[in-house]
């Protein structure tokens, strides 16, 4: 089937790491979706920046987004948080994260008497809270929520970090509650970008940097998945550990070579 819409990841897919510097001949490919009348949406577990911030960032990188393409494991979760009545949460993640939540109407505490605990990323996690989040799971009853479990990201230096799935981890082997997860590669979250766009998976293509996370979602859910060697993965061998059925259907260095190389034909 003709692909008819993307979903694009966005850190070392659109843009290099938390720098938001564009990857070469990404601005271009998005341009000639344009041209071709494709929907797209950006789908992305970041959890460090509002989509305002997210979008203003993306926009003076070169890209064209408006704010109604823009999908993400905040936003999702607050829908989930409100869904399940939980009000009171401990966010283990950045001060602007934990703004997010407040300022949608969330009670933000820095204790164990919550209803959820939702963990982003936190570059300045201590024991302490590391602590508190499971005494709030184990003891309390707290539900355990992953934005996302993605094992790795590229910080703003360039390096390979531990991303919020080691944290995730951390406390699942502690408390043994299994989480929630609401970010990719969630099919609830997936299958909310798939109705933004009114299109059936098996007509989507997902671009992303991460064949263990979002690509292997995507391929679950009956969409066709494209690998780009420009982010946290760079060596196509990535691939071998994940079932034949969840590997990727094209492996291109950039998005932009999608186009180029003629792997993706519009």
């Amino acid at each position: 089937m003709r692909i008819k819409g993307f979903l694009l990841d966005v850190e070392g897919t659109l843009v290099k790491d938390k720098r938001y510097q564009p990857i070469e001949g990404a601005a271009e490919f998005v341009r000639q979706l344009r041209q071709a009348g494709l929907p797209l949406r950006l789908i992305t577990n970041n959890t460090t920046d509002s989509r305002a911030s997210l979008l203003d960032k993306l926009v003076r990188a070169g890209f064209d987004f408006t704010i109604d393409e823009l999908h993400t494991c905040i936003g999702a979760a607050v829908t989930h948080l409100r869904t399940v009545g939980a009000t009171r949460c401990l966010i283990l993640g950045t001060a602007a994260l934990r703004q997010m939540f407040a300022d949608e109407g969330l009670t933000v505490v820095d204790g164990s008497e919550v209803d959820a605990v939702v963990v982003g990323l936190d570059t300045d996690l201590t024991y302490e809270r590391l602590r508190l989040a499971c005494d709030a799971v184990s003891r309390k009853g707290a539900s355990l929520i992953a934005l996302h479990r993605n094992r790795l990201f590229v910080d703003a230096q360039g390096r390979c970090s531990p991303s919020v799935g080691a944290v995730v981890e951390a406390i699942h082997y502690a408390t043994q509650v299994e989480p929630t997860l609401i970010g990719k590669p969630s099919p609830t979250y997936f299958q909310q970008a798939l109705d933004d766009l009114a299109l059936p998976p098996e007509s989507v293509m997902v671009v992303s940097d991460d064949p263990l996370s979002d690509l292997a979602g995507a391929k679950r859910m009956g969409m066709q998945a494209a690998f780009v060697l420009s982010g946290k993965y760079r060596e196509r061998s990535v691939i071998d550990t994940i079932p034949a059925s969840q590997r990727p259907d094209v492996v291109t260095e950039t998005i932009g070579e999608l186009l180029t190389t003629g792997a993706l034909d519009l």
